[in-house]
């Protein structure tokens, strides 16, 4: 069991040491397609970055949801020497693999946030320590009195802070992008992870809210018209977790007095069932409730209208006024 669990650990610390190097092959291939259009480079670059980490955290978890348990009992390509045990059985002597893929999902959500977590808190708290205790003794040797500390404004202490990462926003919602696919994906395994996730997210809202504030310098802010291919990257998550959950539910029935247990025998019926019920309930609230509300809209429409009127009215004004003067002028004159 420890080396089961070390596996486990193994495996999840690989993947995040994989998707760091994915993440650098990803914007060096980007920045070699040399782009015409920041948008275009964004795309490009959420494309590969959102494909290599949906195959690097997402396959061991394929692996073990749908073919390690053929694996453990049968061998690969049903050689029998060749087996990769799940460390857990049944009633039957039969390996058991879902124990493993819970842990390996647990394990996943609570480590992915680590190596963020260090670098956002642990990195900046020791330099700010190393300038308070170190930097700081030398600092006031050398002030004569207590008027230096006015030398020093508001840009500079704002040159001294960190710099902040330039890509802020595109690895937040790589991190977030991935956290949700994870639960979208595995949530029918590990009911607790939309909760983890959660706890997590409240979390990481107040460590980049503090050191965005007091840490970092300030960021550059960038308009942007919405959050671009990204909500198409969501709805194929969510396509995809609505069919993978409906195989896992169906490969995992157990005759236990459920209205499934007529349905015992035929699991791909089940799952073609479950998924076409999500997927029409899925469009039918969709279609139901509208991406913008109607007073949303109304009130758009109305401060579009009222801006083509100032637009409209606006020189007509200014021209009148400006012929009122004149022409009394000439009626003044005469």
């Amino acid at each position: 069991k420890q080396w089961y669990q070390r596996r486990v650990a193994i495996t999840a610390g690989i993947i995040m040491l994989l998707g760091f190097l994915y993440e650098k092959i990803a914007y060096y291939l980007t920045d070699w397609e040399n782009h015409r259009t920041q948008t275009v480079y964004d795309d490009s670059l959420i494309i590969k970055l959102f494909a290599f980490q949906f195959v690097n955290n997402y396959s061991s978890l394929f692996y073990i949801a749908f073919f390690k348990q053929n694996v453990a009992n049968n061998g690969l390509f049903n050689q029998t020497e060749w087996k990769d045990t799940c460390d857990f059985e049944d009633e039957t002597g039969q390996q058991l693999c879902y124990p493993m893929l819970v842990l390996q999902v647990a394990i996943l959500l609570i480590m992915k946030p680590m190596p963020k977590f260090f670098k956002d808190v642990v990195i900046p708290t020791l330099l700010h320590l190393y300038k308070k205790f170190f930097k700081g003794k030398k600092d006031k040797s050398l002030e004569t009195g207590p008027e230096k500390k006015e030398l020093i404004d508001i840009i500079e202490e704002d040159r001294q802070l960190i710099a902040g990462d330039n890509d802020f926003t595109l690895s937040e919602y790589t991190e977030k992008t991935i956290m949700y696919g994870m639960i979208m994906l595995f949530g029918a395994v590990f009911p607790l992870a939309p909760l983890i996730a959660l706890i997590c997210n409240l979390i990481d809202v107040r460590v980049d809210g503090y050191r965005i504030l007091w840490k970092n310098r300030r960021y550059i802010a960038q308009r942007a018209e919405d959050i671009g291919i990204w909500q198409y990257i969501l709805e194929f998550l969510n396509m995809v977790g609505v069919v993978v959950n409906s195989l896992i539910i169906a490969m995992t029935l157990t005759k236990n007095g459920s209205i499934l247990d007529p349905y015992y025998d035929s699991p791909w019926a089940v799952a073609f069932a479950f998924e076409h019920v999500c997927f029409i309930v899925k469009f039918v609230i969709s279609y139901i409730i509208p991406d913008v509300p109607s007073d949303v809209q109304f009130k758009m429409r109305k401060e579009q209208f009222q801006v083509n009127q100032l637009f409209e009215k606006g020189p007509a004004n200014k021209g009148s006024e400006a012929s009122t003067p004149a022409a009394n002028g000439e009626g003044a004159a005469v």
